[in-house]
């Protein structure tokens, strides 16, 4: 659809479903046929394997990558097989240069399909891989679904970024229907706030199993009610405490985060328990001194990025989970460089959503850096705002940043989104140079 967008924008509502459930009808074999299941079937039975058995598994996948790697791929051949420890870590700018040099020649690249990064980090990255790297994604994210009581085929209403409805309409139906894989798609570009009692209305019709968004758009939903699914599963941005407790409440039900990323190096996904486990049988996760994640895909062989750096953070967690899932435990993924704010003695501060805990009147907010001693924190504000709203903003940014970064306020009528429909709490336009993380 992307070819045609201008096209399909201009097409009545009716016509708009029936191409999107043709690109559905084109996609589904990709998706779900070959070895989807057969993959599916694999990734449950991991899920019952103790630790030791996973770790192993993940050693001898490992080795096979790393033999491969240096006979197919041409950016690796003559590094080392002994230990992947000693390879270098591998930056998004090497990849983004020189992508043809990581695709193995045992691939035709006119046959595989791809993915974009979104190039926050100042480079935008091609990804590309074969159907059957596609269908062990897709086998991945429904085995989360399956986590949370909602296995394949169940029905979902995604609000996600997906561009189904034309960016300058006005009136409802936000949402377009795909019968084929049983999803209401939702625009998260029409969120505004005179149209959420239309997208409540919808969701309440459809009746899905789980719903399924980036963070903020649930949030944004969370704020006029739900529809009571089994399951809420969120990704694609970093999931804030005070989100959590809105979509949970509003909708009823448990909130299942999910965290991957473009380059199909890592998958960290929340399990009923409440804890976040990282999946061996989809990468090597490498945790620096400072939380900086190195990873290394394994499904991948057209184009495997091993020990790439993914522009994230995230802690461990030591011990075993009470859902007896045998996949490490993370404590919480942090989110990228540009997430943290920095202070004038050179601290990076993350985790910033506490400064609305305790406010009430606040329909979305959004904290912009462009000075060491300064954030500007821009508001919606909500009915019954007031200064001591502000005033409770203020006194918690003061006590985790300190008295030399002033708070500044902006007041607007909508927070813009980016490009993808993502939402980005803290934005950082801080020079390169100041961003820079020490190195351990």
């Amino acid at each position: 659809m992307k070819r045609g967008k201008g096209i399909y924008d201009a097409l009545p509502v009716w016509a708009q479903t029936i191409a999107v459930n043709a690109t559905s009808a084109r996609g589904y074999r990709q998706k779900y046929g070959g070895s989807f299941r057969h993959i599916l079937a694999q990734l449950e039975s991991n899920e019952r394997k103790s630790r030791d058995q996973l770790l192993a598994e993940q050693q001898d996948a490992v080795r096979r990558l790393l033999r491969y790697a240096v006979v197919h791929v041409p950016a690796y051949k003559g590094r080392s097989l002994e230990n992947l420890k000693e390879w270098p870590v591998l930056e998004k700018a090497t990849v983004a240069a020189q992508p043809e040099k990581f695709l193995s020649d045992e691939f035709d690249p006119r046959r595989l399909m791809e993915l974009h990064t979104s190039g926050t980090t100042g480079s935008p990255l091609t990804v590309r891989f074969p159907v059957e790297t596609h269908q062990t994604e897709m086998a991945f994210r429904w085995r989360h679904k399956a986590w949370g009581g909602t296995p394949f085929l169940s029905r979902g209403a995604y609000v996600a970024g997906h561009p189904v409805v034309p960016p300058n309409q006005q009136r409802p139906p936000f949402w377009r229907w795909d019968r084929f894989e049983k999803r209401l798609l939702c625009s998260s570009y029409h969120l505004t706030p005179q149209n959420l009692p239309a997208y409540l209305e919808a969701l309440r019709r459809y009746a899905p199993d789980f719903v399924h968004g980036y963070p903020s758009s649930l949030y944004l939903l969370a704020q006029v009610g739900g529809c009571k699914p089994k399951a809420a599963f969120t990704a694609s941005e970093t999931l804030l405490d005070f989100q959590r407790t809105a979509i949970e409440a509003a909708f009823g039900t448990k909130v299942f985060n999910w965290y991957g990323n473009t380059e199909l190096t890592c998958n960290i996904v929340e399990c009923a328990a409440g804890n976040l486990h990282y999946r061996t049988d989809y990468g090597v996760l490498e945790l620096l001194s400072d939380g900086t994640m190195i990873c290394t895909g394994l499904n991948n062989r057209a184009m495997p990025l091993i020990r790439y750096r993914v522009g994230d953070r995230a802690t461990a967690k030591t011990g075993d989970c009470a859902c007896g899932c045998g996949f490490p435990l993370i404590e919480r993924v942090e989110g990228r460089v540009e997430d943290y704010i920095r202070t004038p003695d050179g601290r990076f501060v993350g985790r910033m959503d506490h400064l609305f805990k305790d406010v009430r009147h606040v329909r979305e907010a959004q904290i912009i850096q462009r000075r060491l001693d300064e954030i500007v924190v821009r508001i919606v504000r909500a009915d019954g705002y007031t200064d001591a709203d502000a005033d409770i903003v203020r006194r918690e940014a003061r006590q985790r940043l300190g008295d030399a970064v002033a708070v500044r306020f902006e007041y607007v009528e909508a927070i813009e989104r980016t490009a993808a429909g993502k939402f980005r709490f803290i934005v950082s336009q801080l020079p390169p140079d100041q961003l820079k993380l020490p190195m351990p």
